[in-house]
């Protein structure tokens, strides 16, 4: 009886496995994928400069939800490696990875805005844009670009007078609501 058990287990457990999906990559492996994208697309660590695989690593990771491969997908796509420049394709890619709280993505989205590069009628919407500055101007990795967008942002905000200031700290508030972990 006890090993008429083990093989009806043993049988239930091979069919969960076999129609159970895939499991999704973990950060460690979207990393590394992002990581090879990086060296494929500035042609580092012993690998030859090569767009069309910088893209394909980058997009696997962006398909993980990576935000620093999806930013670096918007980089790409903006300025045409490897692909037909789109304003539009890369900005969706940027949007994705402020989404998913990549401050430099943000801030790119925020200047998009600015220009209307990145509205869908082409005219700029600066309360959108002060949101996602509010967002991420503080989170830039590097001095100079931190500088930058804080006297963009503090810039935006006085020529939006209290009213456009409030709604976009407003908008900036539901979206921290929203993506607080």
């Amino acid at each position: 009886m006890g090993a008429v058990f083990a093989v009806i287990l043993l049988a239930g457990l091979g069919a969960f496995i076999w129609r159970s999906e895939p499991l999704p990559p973990t950060q460690e492996e979207l990393a590394a994928d992002f990581a090879k994208g990086t060296q494929f697309e500035r042609g580092n660590g012993g690998v030859t400069l090569d767009y069309a695989q910088a893209l394909a690593f980058y997009r696997k990771a962006a398909e993980g939800g990576y935000p620093a491969a999806e930013n670096a997908l918007g980089l790409m796509t903006a300025a045409g490696h490897g692909v037909v420049r789109d304003e539009k394709a890369a900005n969706d890619w940027f949007r994705r990875a402020a989404e998913h709280g990549f401050a430099e993505a943000q801030v790119t989205l925020a200047g998009n805005l600015l220009t209307g590069t990145g509205t869908a009628d082409g005219k700029p919407d600066k309360i959108e844009a002060l949101k996602w500055l509010l967002i991420g101007a503080e989170g830039m990795p590097d001095p100079l670009s931190k500088q930058v967008a804080v006297t963009t942002r503090d810039k935006l905000a006085q020529e939006l007078g209290a009213e456009g200031q409030a709604e976009a700290a407003k908008r900036a508030d539901q979206w921290r609501k929203e993506h607080a972990q």
